[in-house]
């Protein structure tokens, strides 16, 4: 593996990704450091004669004689009734754990190992656990496994943490701590419903033209604004919608930013008193990235996770996001399986 030039990794405030900078003096952008591909990559592109346009198969490697595909980066596989697409690989020297921005440093002779993760729930189940069908694992061409980073304060932008609706898509980041003379990293993952294995190795990469992506497809119908939804005798509707860059008082965006808030009414008609809990919620893209609340922005929040609602009661809440500006399509996500009910339901916010 080439020599590791030294980034920082910084978990963004409402940001849904992980986002590169450089450690300069003068606090380059992050976001401008992520898209400079010549010195974050470290994967060396090939011909992509290693990968196929067909989930679950490979030209690499013969699935009657018994081994197991193996896939490059921007390949599609399919694992029990998920599909997968790793989408990155970057090499970094530190980390910051999350909101406190406190700067977590590899150890002297290590880096840390950040995979750009897609997965999608194509098969029957209601709502699949990810983390219930799936096992992923980051090794090396000498069978070494690594342990995910687990001072990371970014749990609830984990793609192995998530529920998903047939068609749902979640992607994330995993950051793992390797050796920084590491070679051959490969990715396995592993069906924990079906007999099936891909492993993905991260020194192949495909041409960005033929690398394939992951895009919601959901199975049930799409809400929108003022529209609700009733589960388990429990009304979830989406009252209000703001966003901008500045929505007055303390809702003001960073730059390249904008404030996307939520404004939710929940009428609990279920017989029994109801907790709401902020990871029954979330705000993702198209692509399936999840992007964070916002509390320093909007307090509301804080009032909403663990809120009990008394039978018939009815609650009133807004919920504040930061996310890049530009983004084309967002979507709303409430997750009834806290209470009982496995279902998901989603509105389409633009």
């Amino acid at each position: 593996m080439d020599r590791i030039d030294r980034r920082t990794y910084l978990t963004l405030i409402g940001g849904g990704t992980i986002a590169i900078a450089g450690c300069t003096s003068d606090g380059d952008d992050g976001r401008e450091a992520r898209d400079d591909d010549d010195e974050t990559r470290s994967a060396a592109e090939t011909d992509g004669s290693g990968s196929s346009d067909e989930p679950g198969s490979s030209d690499g490697s013969d699935e009657s004689d018994g081994t197991t595909p193996e896939f490059g980066i921007g390949d599609r596989l399919e694992v029990g009734d998920l599909h997968a697409v790793v989408a990155d690989l970057d090499l970094v020297a530190d980390v910051v754990t999350g909101s406190d921005r406190e700067v977590l440093e590899a150890d002297d002779g290590a880096a840390f190992a950040v995979v750009d993760l897609a997965l999608q729930h194509v098969g029957d189940e209601a709502v699949v656990d990810v983390d219930d069908a799936v096992t992923v694992t980051l090794s090396d061409e000498d069978d070494e496994t690594y342990d995910r980073v687990d001072e990371l304060d970014a749990a609830a932008l984990d793609p192995t943490e998530s529920h998903l609706a047939p068609g749902e898509v979640v992607r994330g980041d995993l950051v793992y701590e390797i050796g920084d003379d590491t070679e051959e990293l490969v990715l396995e993952l592993e069906s924990l419903t079906a007999n099936e294995t891909g492993t993905v190795a991260l020194a192949a990469k495909r041409d960005a033209t033929a690398s394939e992506s992951l895009e919601h497809d959901l199975a049930d119908d799409v809400l929108g604004f003022s529209q609700g939804v009733e589960r388990a005798d429990i009304e979830i509707t989406v009252a209000s919608l703001e966003h901008g860059n500045n929505l007055g008082g303390f809702m003001q965006s960073d730059e390249g930013y904008e404030i996307v808030a939520v404004g939710v009414t929940v009428e609990n008609g279920s017989g029994r008193d109801r907790t709401l809990l902020s990871k029954q919620v979330q705000l993702k893209d198209e692509f399936g990235r999840i992007h964070d609340h916002a509390p320093g922005i909007l307090r509301a929040l804080e009032d909403f996770d663990g809120a009990t609602l008394n039978d018939g009661e009815e609650y009133e809440g807004k919920i504040a996001y930061q996310v890049e500006e530009g983004l084309s399509e967002l979507y709303w996500v409430f997750d009834f399986t806290e209470w009982g009910d496995v279902q998901r339901a989603f509105w389409q916010l633009r």
